[in-house]
């Protein structure tokens, strides 16, 4: 059996979290992502808020509408 890849969705360039500098392109694998353990921030101001002040997370760091969003 093989298994369903997921679809590419894109998101921000500066997201991030452990689990991305751990598991790299695969961190959707890391056991503590899939318990949603993980806490994101921006590689642009190094905290849970982006530089518009908008909180950081997978699903709101994949809105292209954002003024600081750069797709990955």
């Amino acid at each position: 059996m093989s298994e369903e890849a997921t679809p590419y969705r894109p998101r921000c360039m500066y997201l991030c979290c452990k689990s991305m500098q751990v598991f790299g392109e695969n961190f959707e694998s890391d056991p503590e992502f899939q318990a949603g353990m993980v806490e994101f921030w921006c590689n642009q101001t190094f905290t849970g808020q982006g530089p518009d002040g908008g909180g950081t997370s997978l699903q709101l760091c994949s809105n292209p509408e954002r003024t600081c969003y750069q797709e990955y």
